[in-house]
């Protein structure tokens, strides 16, 4: 009993772990499958690339199957020779397989591109037809991702916020140790000193002592070295060059050389927090700006700079970003630490303003504010009620209570206010919507058609057809002024139409019709209501076209209109096919026309195009233009394997065949094998021809010796040493090829048939592509593939099934029967 519950408890456990490892795999794969847009931005801002550039660096990591490895490629090609039986009956007529002696053209294996099958050169011929198609598309998906305001700010270029490493430093600066101190002495006396702050803080001058700096600003650290160079000194102007009370000839200035590194500490919700070197004159945008800035949960509202211990100033970006205002960026001091807290509440706003973007809310921020930081409304916005959803806050909500609930507030544009006057402050996920005017206007008319200006234009009192052709630019030449058309759209919405005479509108010789708000006037063209004739011309010309016909067309502008004609067209077999219109036009129904087409023979002189005289063209003519009956481009066949000279080659007649080709060739090499030569012909989709190159090239001009069509590719490979096994055997492997040795011979050596296997359906494939079955017959060559295949599951009743169905239907006839006998009695 406990053995039972410890491996109940042991399956469960499995199931599991089974679990949690395959949405282990799921989640793993979809993270990998995915980056982030912060994984995005870090990748750009340390490469220096373009978005498009990480993301097709990224796809190409992907999708990045092909091994560098020699081993693993050639671990994965394959052998020559089929792999499975996919496609094979032998049931069907014209599968008998013959020996090699017996081959002949009816029974070549056809078939190129059969599952499983691998033909000498095959892979070659693969991978050249591959070649072109090696991009895939991005398995990153379009992100529905609505970027919040400022965050993109610190993506600039870097040094934005660097301050100078020249130029003069303001008075109020506060001294360091490691700062650099210049004194200028000019005048009387010239000299120039330069000296670090120490450690403790101070500089030793000479004549002038040891002077504190630490702590000190650049003017009071000035006005004390005035007073010590002063007392020993007394040509010094200790005021200053600048003050116009000149007590002395001696002038001093004091200024900065190199400043001092100091180190400041970035934490909270950062991109990078850590520790930073910066220049002393950093501010606490430069330290948020090397950190990279607040990250996607951090805030950019309330950054605070805190100094020993305590909260010395607040930095809300928006005013910098929106107003230029920088109050709140200090200076900063070494030891400092910048706090970046989690982001308040955000909200969206969409629609009819100019930024319709995220943004963080502070507490007491309600729609004025955010309507100002999104720019105000566009010229199209309908502000008159503000669409908002608000997400219900975790804490308020209750069970069986909507969590999103739609709030209309009637809002007052210019005063930038509900119309109730009561601040409306905006939850974190709230999302606002402002809605556009509606693009309806109704003083307008339209006119379309055969006018030099279609278009919409302004309606005025008392507008008529007339003016309204005035001011769209008067008619065109083919517009037809018998009719016209008015589509109307009346006050309560229906649709009307009236037609008029359009000459009596315009002579002035019929009432004027007016025209009303909406109306669409339409001019019709006089070719509307009758077809264009084309004329036709097909066969060898560069380009077979229909045109429409005009008067005084002839047959040498068609030609010329088609791009001219080919070096193939016979000038002496052109013919005019003219349609014949007493013919195709009667009425009578009671009798069908007997001839409707006349054809026409011409014979075209080579010097047409510079001949005065040439034939007019009628109305639906066709002109056909036959090619020369001989004419033909050169065919070619690609010859490659084992002859001296591969290589593409010119067929010398409709009929020649596969020796003469081989023979122009060189002949064979030593090492041509034979019995794997075999033809793939793209002609008709034929593919793969299993051919007896021995008997073709003994008996020039027979059956085995084919004629070749034009790009046929006769492949013919070296001599091969082995014979594969794949299948239900022991241990599928390559053999040497044994002579005089049968398919189970081959199948013994590899472990023999399986349970499972059919051998009756096992098989082999010579290098040619011809497929033998099992038979005392089927011969095995160096090269072959013997193939064991899998039986197929039974798929009729088993034998207890059908004696049951037996026993039953006897019974049945046995009660039945009883019926019958009792029924009698």
């Amino acid at each position: 009993m406990k053995f039972d519950v410890i491996q109940k408890n042991l399956t469960q456990f499995s199931i599991v772990w089974g679990l949690l490892c395959l949405l282990g795999v799921v989640f793993v794969g979809n993270a990998l499958a995915e980056p982030s847009p912060e994984m995005i931005n870090e990748a750009m801002r340390k490469t220096g690339l373009s978005r498009q550039e990480v993301l097709r660096l990224y796809e190409q990591r992907q999708n990045g199957s092909a091994s560098n490895n020699p081993q693993e490629i050639e671990g994965n090609r394959q052998e020559p020779g089929r792999q499975n039986l996919n496609g094979i009956d032998d049931s069907k007529p014209g599968n008998s397989n013959p020996s090699l002696n017996g081959l002949n053209s009816e029974d070549i294996f056809e078939q190129r591109n059969i599952p499983g099958l691998v033909l000498p050169f095959q892979d070659e011929l693969i991978s050249a037809d591959n070649m072109a198609n090696e991009m895939a598309d991005s398995p990153l998906g379009v992100s529905d991702y609505v970027p919040l305001f400022g965050q993109d700010f610190f993506s600039l270029d870097e040094g934005l916020f660097t301050p100078p490493t020249f130029g003069p430093v303001s008075e109020d600066y506060q001294l360091g140790v490691g700062d650099e101190l210049v004194v200028d002495v000019w005048g009387a006396v010239e000299f120039r000193l330069s000296r670090l702050v120490d450690r403790d803080g101070s500089v030793i001058l000479p004549q002038g002592g040891k002077i504190h700096c630490a702590g000190q600003t650049l003017q009071q650290v000035t006005t004390i070295i005035l007073q010590k160079l002063g007392q020993a000194h007394s040509s010094i102007d200790t005021d200053g060059p600048d003050n116009n009370e000149d007590q002395g000839d001696t002038f001093v200035d004091v200024s900065l050389g190199s400043l001092r590194g100091i180190r400041v500490y970035v934490i909270g919700e950062i991109t990078r927090p850590g520790s930073y070197e910066l220049s002393s004159l950093s501010s606490i945008l430069g330290a948020l700006y090397a950190a990279g800035g607040p990250s996607e949960t951090g805030t950019l509202r309330n950054v605070q700079l805190i100094r020993q211990g305590k909260e010395v100033a607040s930095l809300d970006l928006y005013d910098y970003l929106l107003h230029g205002v920088r109050d709140g960026d200090r200076q900063l001091h070494d030891g400092d630490t910048i706090l970046v807290p989690q982001r308040g509440a955000t909200v969206f706003v969409e629609g009819e303003v100019n930024r319709p973007i995220r943004f963080e809310m502070k507490g007491n921020e309600g729609l004025a504010d955010l309507f100002g930081f999104s720019g105000g409304f566009t010229a199209f916005a309908a502000p008159g009620t503000i669409h908002i959803q608000k997400v219900v806050p975790v804490s308020k909500r209750r069970s069986g209570q909507p969590d999103l609930l739609l709030i209309d507030v009637p809002f007052d544009a210019d005063k930038m206010q509900p119309v109730d006057g009561v601040k409306l402050f905006l939850s974190d996920g709230s999302r606002i919507k402002v809605d556009a005017i509606d693009n309806r206007f109704e003083n307008w008319v339209e006119v379309v058609g055969q006018v030099k200006q279609p278009g919409v234009y302004q309606h005025r009192e008392g507008m008529s057809v007339g003016d309204l052709v005035t001011i769209a630019g008067g008619l065109w030449p083919d517009a037809l002024t018998e009719r016209a058309v008015i589509d109307r759209i009346e006050d309560d919405q229906s649709f009307t139409s009236r037609s008029f005479s359009l000459a009596g509108q315009l002579d002035g010789s019929k009432a004027p019709v007016l025209i009303q708000a909406m109306d669409k006037l339409q001019v019709f063209s006089s070719w509307n209501l009758k077809d264009r004739p084309h004329v036709q011309i097909s066969g060898e010309v560069f380009e077979e076209t229909s045109v429409e016909y005009r008067v005084g067309m002839t047959l040498r502008d068609l030609i010329l209109k088609a791009g001219g004609l080919k070096q193939s067209a016979d000038l002496s077999m052109i013919q005019i096919n003219r349609l014949k219109m007493t013919s195709v036009a009667s009425t009578d129904v009671e009798q069908r026309p007997n001839h409707t087409v006349d054809v026409i023979d011409v014979i075209l002189d080579p010097d047409f195009l510079n001949l005065e005289q040439t034939i007019l063209l009628n109305p639906h003519d066709r002109i056909s233009i036959r090619k020369l009956p001989w004419w033909e481009l050169q065919r070619t066949v690609t010859l490659g394997g084992e002859v001296f000279y591969p290589g593409v080659f010119s067929l010398e007649r409709q009929d020649e065949r596969i020796s003469s080709v081989v023979a122009r060739a060189g002949g064979l090499k030593p090492d041509a094998y034979l019995i794997g030569a075999r033809i793939i012909r793209k002609q008709d989709g034929v593919g793969n021809i299993a051919i007896d190159l021995m008997k073709a090239l003994s008996n020039p001009g027979s059956p085995y010796d084919l004629v070749l069509q034009n790009d046929d590719k006769l492949l013919i490979p070296a001599k091969m040493q082995t014979v594969k096994v794949i299948g239900e055997v022991g241990f599928p492997t390559s053999l040497v090829f044994e002579n005089d040795r049968d398919i189970d011979y081959y199948v013994n050596r590899a472990g023999g048939y399986l349970e499972a296997a059919d051998e009756d359906k096992s098989r082999v494939v010579w290098p040619n592509g011809m497929s033998l079955p099992n038979k005392g017959d089927s011969r095995v060559v160096a090269g072959s593939t013997i193939i064991v295949p899998l039986k197929a599951p039974e798929t009729g009743k088993s034998k207890m099934e059908t004696m049951t169905e037996i026993t039953a239907i006897l019974a049945g006839l046995a009660t039945v029967w009883l019926v019958i006998d009792n029924t009698s009695n």
